[in-house]
């Protein structure tokens, strides 16, 4: 066996399906992570009245780059999935519960262009992968790829902090990487 297949043979599965390797970062308990690479923008940008005004929880939304995998933004416990895999919530033991979407309008397309890899009540640790999508798939049925990383429960702590701003910008906006910091729960 060479090196290439020894390396292909640790990111696939005993079923032959294709296993994104693990992201590895520093995590605080309190600290939401970005879940994706990609440029942040404010969740009153969204175009979506619903996570626009908040109503899904406090965060912020995020233009994926590069990679299509869905990374855990902290350790927690599957709290509920989507029969059509475009979002996911996640509970931790300090009781925040973090809420991500994949896309707008993407409930329509019924499950296609998304393979959650974790199952309701599941442990996961932050940077274990959760789903892979498919931007152009989501593109090509007409829907916006804009990712929303909220805190749902916000009314349970005395603040939440905005900490997603880096230094590196793209179009004049912050451009964050998988692991960095994105919201500080304050209790």
């Amino acid at each position: 066996m060479g090196l290439f297949d020894k390396i292909k043979s640790a990111f696939v599965s005993s079923d032959g399906k294709l296993t994104p390797p693990e992201a590895s970062f520093a995590t605080r308990p309190d600290t939401v992570y970005a879940p994706v690479s990609g440029v942040l923008v404010s969740l009153k940008e969204v175009n979506d009245e619903v996570i626009s005004a908040g109503l899904l929880g406090d965060g912020y939304g995020i233009l994926p780059t590069g990679s299509n995998v869905l990374y855990s933004p902290v350790n927690g416990r599957i709290g509920a999935t989507t029969v059509t895999n475009h979002s996911i919530a996640i509970a931790t033991d300090d009781g925040m519960e973090v809420l991500i979407h994949i896309g707008i309008g993407t409930v329509n397309m019924n499950g296609r262009g998304f393979t959650r890899l974790v199952e309701s009540n599941q442990e996961v640790r932050a940077g274990q992968p959760l789903m892979t999508f498919d931007v152009d798939a989501i593109k090509l049925a007409g829907h916006e790829e804009v990712i929303a990383c909220v805190i749902s429960n916000p009314d349970s702590f005395s603040a939440i902090e905005h900490v997603g701003e880096t230094g590196t910008l793209l179009g004049g906006r912050p451009l964050v990487k998988i692991g960095d910091p994105l919201l500080v729960a304050k209790k």
